[in-house]
């Protein structure tokens, strides 16, 4: 399988063409991959019901028995619990921090140590999350697994 890419000024949206004869294993395993990124939750935002990409979620976090969605500009109220985020969209990037926290992996800037041996993650919207050092093992085991490195 070969990739194109074309750079093109001022489309309104990127978007993905596949060409192909017969779908092999592994163009499968690359549309599988493309599914997982292309999927959506629903949840409460100002008292509206809103539809956002799970590929726009920067984290997830769970307070007071809510859980709640962060992507660039809002905050969404979704129903869905932390353990079931992670075993449904661990493709896409999203790894436990905390006991009431998941981060996307495709939105981290920066990975910065702790006296405290915690780890300080800094976003891409320029906030601020700690990862508790009890998951720093399966975090890092992750980022691996998805930058396709072998276990160190």
């Amino acid at each position: 399988m070969k990739l194109i890419k074309t750079k093109e000024e001022k489309i309104e949206e990127n978007y993905l063409e596949l060409h192909y004869d017969k779908i092999d294993e592994e163009t499968n395993a690359v549309l599988d991959r493309l599914r997982d990124t292309l999927r959506y939750i629903e949840g409460i935002f100002e008292d509206k019901r809103v539809t956002i990409a799970v590929t726009d979620i920067f984290y997830i976090e769970t307070v007071d028995r809510k859980t709640f969605a962060y992507t660039r500009d809002m905050c969404v109220e979704i129903k869905e619990a932390l353990r079931d985020i992670i075993e449904e969209f661990a493709n896409v990037g999203f790894v436990r921090i905390s006991k009431s926290s998941v981060v996307n992996i495709y939105k981290i800037k920066k990975l910065q140590g702790d006296l405290n041996m915690r780890v300080m993650i800094y976003l891409k919207n320029d906030e601020k999350l700690v990862m508790n050092r009890s998951y720093r093992a399966e975090f890092y085991d992750r980022l691996n697994k998805l930058q396709g490195r072998k276990k160190a």
